[in-house]
């Protein structure tokens, strides 16, 4: 980003407060940010083709995680009308062989932290998850059409500038509602996000399975009377690892034994609790078998509890009575992955100087909204630049080198004009292979 009017963009839109509600956020600043992403796509020839949110009725589908639900009842009846999707668009073109999409989300995990420049650096929220990243596309992409005005007439290019990425809302009231909402249908979509300036043609998904106890409590005058499921859900992070973890490792799977909850004090035996897992696989085959693995391993937690617990006096109340008041609950579920090859596609890609990473090869591969994508788009990728650990994503210390935001604009503006170079060549073969059916005929 080499423009100084592109940089103040940039930190106007990082200015804004759009921590997810999911973080602790408040989720009034997203419309204000929205207003910023479209005055400045306006003033580079983007215009507006649509902002919209989702009704409450899309709270029911059975794919909004369990957390997106416990927020908006928290929040109240404006939280899906309080965080916006915008789609923009630049060029003339409507056939889906000729528009490429470009999708980055405004959400950040918390706390919000303002915008700063030092040096050769941009410190701040958002900076390379995932605003500055979605800044750098647009810029890139204004800039090649800018250039090459009869680029209108070949191409169209789309932008959405989505909620709901973080905080375990997995894009479904962001990218996977404006995605169906706005009808979009592509040949190459590029989700922005932090990939060292390489594109990922996979993105993990996710399942999160949660334990939960629910008995009574007792104190530690008659600790034995409780229902301990301090002692329940230790044993059951022990078992599930012991079991879960072979069946991760076989489909290239990764298994994180997450948070697990009941109490704090010294004196108290917690009657109720929960252990979450969080499960990333990189195909439907592995999904399956996950998910049955989980609910295999949970049928067999009772009766391995009184086995190996046999005879102790803290387990004695809650072994007589696991099956009444232990369960599984699915809080993510049924999630697709996204894996994708184009060879054409690939080559415009490279065209553009981006080079494919076989991700799911090496676990570099992370779950984002391009999971979403696959029934859009002929090939989606996940490219941007940065990089989510080494730049300190979601932690206080977020920042990106503007050297590699001016980077990655050049390489979206070159994207742009390969793209438009992939449709010019698609057209001269559809016209010889007409030619070629009538000189048949």
């Amino acid at each position: 980003m080499d423009r100084a009017e592109d940089l103040d963009w940039l930190v106007d839109v990082l200015s804004v407060d759009t921590v997810s509600p999911l973080e602790g956020g408040d989720p009034r600043g997203f419309a204000a940010a929205q207003d910023l992403v479209e005055k400045g796509a306006a003033q580079r020839g983007f215009t507006t083709v649509a902002r919209f949110a989702p009704g409450l009725a899309l709270l029911d589908d059975p794919l909004v995680p369990a957390v997106v639900t416990d927020a908006a009842d928290e929040y109240g009846p404006d939280f899906l009308a309080a965080q916006p999707s915008v789609v923009l668009g630049i060029g003339d073109a409507t056939d889906a062989h000729r528009t490429m999409v470009i999708n980055f989300h405004l959400d950040t995990v918390g706390p919000h932290l303002p915008p700063r420049l030092d040096g050769e650096f941009l410190r701040g929220r958002g900076t390379v998850d995932d605003k500055g990243p979605g800044i750098a596309a647009m810029t890139g992409v204004a800039r090649a059409f800018a250039r090459r005005p009869e680029l209108r007439e070949h191409i169209r290019v789309l932008v959405m500038s989505v909620p709901a990425e973080e905080g375990g809302a997995l894009g479904t009231y962001g990218t996977r509602f404006a995605l169906r909402q706005a009808g979009i249908d592509a040949a190459l979509m590029v989700v922005a996000e932090p990939t060292g300036n390489r594109f990922l043609d996979c993105s993990s998904a996710v399942m999160t399975p949660q334990i939960a106890v629910s008995g009574q409590d007792s104190t530690d005058d008659h600790p034995y009377e409780g229902t301990n499921a301090t002692l329940v859900l230790g044993h059951a992070a022990v078992h599930l690892s012991r079991t879960l973890a072979p069946v991760a490792e076989e489909v290239n799977a990764k298994l994180c034994i997450a948070g697990l909850h009941t109490g704090t004090s010294h004196n108290r035996v917690y009657g109720t609790g929960s252990l979450k897992l969080n499960i990333a696989y990189y195909d439907d085959v592995a999904r399956a078998r996950l998910e049955a693995a989980v609910e295999r391993a949970f049928r067999e937690l009772p009766g391995q509890f009184r086995s190996d617990l046999a005879g102790s006096a803290p387990a004695r109340q809650v072994a007589s009575r696991y099956e009444q008041v232990v369960t599984l609950n699915w809080l993510k579920r049924g999630y697709p992955a996204l894996a994708n090859r184009h060879p054409r596609l690939e080559g415009v890609l490279a065209a553009a100087g981006l080079e494919r990473h076989d991700g799911a090869a090496d676990g570099s591969a992370f779950t984002c909204d391009a999971i979403w994508a696959a029934e859009h788009a002929e090939y989606v990728v996940v490219c941007g630049p940065g990089d989510l650990g080494r730049n300190g994503a979601h932690t206080d210390l977020e920042h990106v080198r503007l050297q590699d935001l001016q980077e990655y604009a050049e390489r979206m503006e070159r994207l742009t004009l390969a793209f438009a170079e992939h449709v010019r060549s698609g057209d001269q073969r559809r016209e010889q292979n007409q030619r070629h059916g009538k000189e048949s005929a």
